[in-house]
């Protein structure tokens, strides 16, 4: 790994305004001023509790969620939403959202946005949005 690449990979946190995180309600995040700002296509930012905090950007992003569930009388994590972001084959940049259930044969785009940051005309709106429920 180069330094350029390493430089983009390089963590900032996110802080809570108050010291008691939900307690009233949802927080406003307050983005650590001193980290850089980063490079790339897409931007994270998670909480992820006492797990930790994350602030990347990067060319692409898959962020898969699960939960447990209890199946068939045992408990394990069940993986229900994933967030994949990567650029097209034109050039935009496209964020979909699938969501798995157990009891589905196949998993259901629920969203899909779009932008060209490159190359967007007076006419195109900036960010492009298709809420239509697909089986993927």
């Amino acid at each position: 790994m180069n330094e350029d690449n390493s430089r983009n990979l390089e963590v900032g946190y996110i802080k809570y305004g108050s010291a008691v995180p939900l307690q009233n309600g949802v927080p406003e995040l307050i983005v650590d001023q001193s980290a850089k700002r980063h490079c790339g296509k897409f931007e994270v930012r998670c909480d992820a509790g006492n797990a930790g905090h994350l602030e990347v950007g990067s060319e692409s992003v898959s962020v898969r969620i699960g939960q447990r569930i209890r199946k068939e009388g045992k408990e394990e994590f069940w993986g229900s939403l994933l967030v994949e972001c990567r650029e097209q084959d034109d050039g935009s940049l496209a964020v979909e959202v699938v969501v798995f259930h157990p009891d589905w044969d196949e998993p259901v785009r629920i969203a899909s946005l779009q932008s060209r940051p490159c190359g967007l005309s007076p006419a195109e709106a900036a960010l492009r949005c298709d809420l239509e429920h697909k089986q993927v």
